[in-house]
């Protein structure tokens, strides 16, 4: 019996041991990185305008800065080469079939 209480001692201090390691802590959710979408170039705003204006000189003034020179008929010619014509009621017509109406004071809204 002698032997038996350091066995028995032993025994609980393995046990102690053991039941005291503690268990892995849970590991947390990986959170992806947030990705921020950047636009190439602006995007058009709906429903916004863009402006054609008479220059005072008989010319007309794009809406990207560009002076072009009036054909006369009430239409002229963008940079390159495409015919812009009056529509017959006062407003323009694009190449692309879109027409700009007048502004009233010698220039055009155009879609």
């Amino acid at each position: 019996m002698r032997h038996l209480v350091p066995v028995i001692a032993l025994a609980a201090a393995a046990a102690g041991c053991v039941s005291s390691a503690r268990a892995p802590a849970p590991s947390r959710p990986v959170q992806p990185a947030v990705a921020v979408a950047v636009p190439a170039s602006p995007a058009p705003v709906p429903g916004a305008q863009r402006r054609i204006t008479a220059d005072g000189a008989g010319g007309f003034v794009l809406p990207d800065g560009t002076r072009v020179p009036g054909d006369g008929s009430g239409g002229f010619r963008l940079p390159n080469g495409a015919s812009v014509r009056p529509d017959g009621t006062g407003g323009l017509i694009l190449p692309t079939g879109a027409r700009c109406a007048s502004d009233g004071a010698g220039g055009f809204v155009c879609p």
